[in-house]
């Protein structure tokens, strides 16, 4: 798998998870060699700088989030979500086309 494997991993379940409904991201947070990054007490090693640097990386990511997360918020506010896509009643097969 190496450094990137879990990223590989990450990439190939974003469509799945979009089909069960989940919104992904694009910033993803990547950090290769998490044992050389992280002390034993998940402090980021390096000092000041670098965890200024982790910070305003994971930042990225969470700010996205929060952002998609406000505007599903406001927008179920105006329309419901369940009307144009009714949750299923009886089985998954009833999202099969007539």
């Amino acid at each position: 798998a190496g450094q990137w494997g879990g990223t590989r991993a990450a990439h190939s379940l974003r469509p799945i998870l979009s089909e069960l409904g989940c919104l992904p991201v694009s910033a993803m947070i990547h950090v290769p060699f998490a044992q050389q990054v992280f002390d034993d007490n998940g402090t980021v090693v390096g000092g000041e700088s670098e965890e200024t640097k982790w910070v305003s990386y994971v930042d990225r990511c969470l700010s996205q989030l929060e952002w998609w997360g406000e505007a599903a918020k406001n927008h179920r506010t105006e329309s419901d979500p369940t009307i144009a896509s009714p949750v299923f009643t009886k089985s998954p097969s009833q999202r099969n086309a007539p």
